[in-house]
């Protein structure tokens, strides 16, 4: 398993990363931030892929947050705003704020 530059290994678990709630669909980052909602579980998959490979080539975990939160800033401009939830405090700390 590759490492981003000056990131630890871990173990990670091996479970879908794309998840329903409710009638929405969201995928889950390494990062901890969970992206969505989305109307169906194919539409979920296909940004989870786009978001991988915008995050290939970090080089940590700073970087990483901030493409996504770019990439979710993006969202708006597109019309489809996302509305990110975050699993680590530290995280939620760093949650651009969206403007309507």
């Amino acid at each position: 398993m590759k490492c981003r530059q000056e990131e630890q290994a871990r173990i990670w678990f091996r479970s879908e990363r794309v998840f329903a709630s409710g009638n929405d669909w969201y995928f889950h980052t390494r990062e901890g931030i969970d992206v969505g909602p989305y109307e169906s579980q194919f539409e979920a998959e296909i940004e989870a892929g786009l978001v991988k490979e915008l995050l290939r080539d970090t080089s940590s975990d700073e970087v990483a947050i901030a493409v996504i939160r770019d990439f979710v800033l993006d969202s708006y401009t597109l019309g489809r705003p996302l509305l990110p939830t975050f699993a680590h405090d530290d995280l939620d700390a760093r949650r651009p704020v969206m403007k309507a």
